[in-house]
């Protein structure tokens, strides 16, 4: 059973209420993406806050990636790893029309390396400086988008979790690259500057964004290296392209609360991902 379904009501009833009128805001930050290094938290926080995302340059060494990378083959081969009817495999459509594994939801408590990660200071600190207080790991997975996987439309991370009552600018995304990502490969792609709000849903689904609000052309390609951190706002609107590349695209995710914003972790889990 998933999101507030278990909980006796509909996930979208706590939605904030659209600004109105909705107008098209084209906010970006200019040629390059925000980007710093992970001693610069004051720079960090300034273009989170203004444009709902920020990137870290990789406070990690290549034997800590390469480590990331030997866990990654060790978990894609474990037994079950490719069973759908298992609860932390997630499944994904192709550009062929296939269904395969794409994602381990949870991953940490199969992963003593990526769980040691998910508590790296070097990380939390970031996460500390811009939510303000000490945080709380909400969610973590490992997404691996193989060859010819297809990506996600534009969405809000907050628009699914928003029944459990808390706002939506106490909780932040770390997406840790273990691979380069690209436009080819499918980086994800963020519109800067609407991390206020829920913005409208999509006629189809009502976790997705309606783009007809969003100016197309405002839209962020957030090539990464790895071990970059790409960090974004609970709100802010987000989407990826299939991998049209013949090598897998691997991206580990940490979601974190703000304390203030209470610990969830068994919560979500035990209602199903929703």
């Amino acid at each position: 059973m998933r999101g507030a379904a278990a909980l006796g009501g509909r996930r979208g009833e706590s939605r904030c209420l659209y600004p109105a009128p909705m107008l098209k805001v084209r906010l970006m930050p200019g040629p390059t993406v925000p980007r710093h290094a992970a001693d610069a938290l004051a720079d960090i926080a300034s273009d989170y806050h203004r444009f709902g995302y920020v990137v870290v340059a990789s406070p990690f060494g290549h034997a800590e990636v390469a480590q990331w990378r030997r866990e990654c083959d060790r978990l894609w081969a474990l037994p079950g790893t490719q069973e759908a009817s298992e609860f932390r495999v997630d499944l994904r459509d192709t550009l062929d029309g296939r269904r395969v594994p794409e994602r381990l939801d949870p991953v940490i408590d199969a992963s003593p390396v990526f769980a040691e990660l998910s508590r790296d200071e070097r990380i939390l600190r970031v996460a500390r400086a811009l939510l303000g207080e000490d945080v709380v790991l909400f969610k973590d997975k490992l997404i691996v988008k193989t060859p010819g996987t297809l990506g996600y439309r534009t969405h809000q991370d907050f628009s699914y979790i928003a029944f459990l009552g808390f706002p939506g600018d106490r909780q932040l995304a770390i997406s840790v690259a273990v691979d380069t990502t690209t436009k080819e490969n499918g980086a994800i792609e963020v519109f800067p500057g609407h991390h206020t709000n829920l913005l409208p849903p999509a006629a189809d689904d009502e976790f997705l964004v309606d783009e007809s609000v969003l100016d197309p052309t405002s839209v962020v390609t957030v090539p990464v290296e790895p071990g970059d951190l790409l960090i974004f706002h609970s709100l802010c609107p987000h989407r990826s392209r299939p991998n049209h590349t013949d090598k897998p695209r691997r991206l580990l995710f940490f979601t974190y609360n703000a304390i203030s914003a209470g610990d969830h972790y068994e919560t979500y889990y035990r209602l199903g991902k929703p």
